[in-house]
């Protein structure tokens, strides 16, 4: 399931990427980057479970909220990772890969 959620993941970011050889810099360092990603992808997958409309919405916005307070950035930090995310899918490929060996070790550890 965990696999299959980071490929499909992943896939968006691959499929929305705008080719560019210039990396844009991420407003926080790579290794912080890949665990807010690893608890974006927390918040996706349980936001996955809740049905749409308005309730929906209104979840997505208390998880995300969280993962900022977490992570000690703005909502517009996180945004702009992930925009950098989109534009640069080889660097989006190689922060998933690291997300999902970080997924990998968590689920070893329960």
């Amino acid at each position: 399931m965990i696999k299959k959620s980071a490929i499909c993941f992943l896939s968006v970011f691959m499929l929305t990427a705008c080719v560019s050889k210039q990396v844009e810099p991420l407003p926080i360092a790579e290794d912080e980057l890949i665990k807010l990603m690893f608890d974006v992808h927390v918040a996706e997958g349980a936001l996955s479970q809740h049905p749409g409309g308005p309730s929906k919405d209104s979840m997505a916005a208390v998880y995300y909220n969280q993962v900022t307070k977490i992570h000690k950035i703005s909502r517009a930090d996180l945004d702009t990772c992930l925009v950098i995310l989109q534009r640069n899918p080889e660097l989006a490929k190689d922060v998933y890969e690291k997300v999902l060996e970080m997924m990998e070790k968590k689920r070893i550890e329960l």
